[in-house]
């Protein structure tokens, strides 16, 4: 599905290079207030392991998981930093007329040991 605003799956891109640059401006424009809340909850219950408290940010990549029974669409995103790696799953869905992270959760997490 896509509209003026463009696909779901540029959306998704756009909200990872954000992450990626550390721009939470447009981190907090993509995600719904409900999908915020639960992005706070995985780090805390993860030993804050999350994109949001990895410095030296790497690379990312995107799998596409399908369109969901809701009309949305889903998305798994790895990220990787010099200390570790996050992987999320997250459901975009239109609302007003914008794609929006309406879901989130932590698939895994994995904290690199220093050498």
């Amino acid at each position: 599905m896509a509209d003026g605003q463009g696909s779901a799956r540029e959306a998704a891109e756009r909200n990872a290079q954000a992450v990626m640059a550390g721009n939470i401006s447009q981190v907090m424009a993509d995600i719904t207030p409900e999908a915020l809340t639960q992005m706070m909850q995985l780090a805390a219950a993860n030993g804050g392991v999350s994109p949001a408290t990895m410095p030296d940010m790497q690379s990312y990549e995107i799998e596409d998981e399908g369109a969901t029974d809701d009309g949305g669409q889903r998305f798994r995103v790895t990220f990787v930093a010099s200390e570790g790696r996050a992987t999320l799953g997250a459901t975009w869905k239109q609302v007003a007329g914008q794609w929006k992270i309406t879901s989130v959760d932590l698939v895994s997490a994995e904290r690199e040991e220093p050498t």
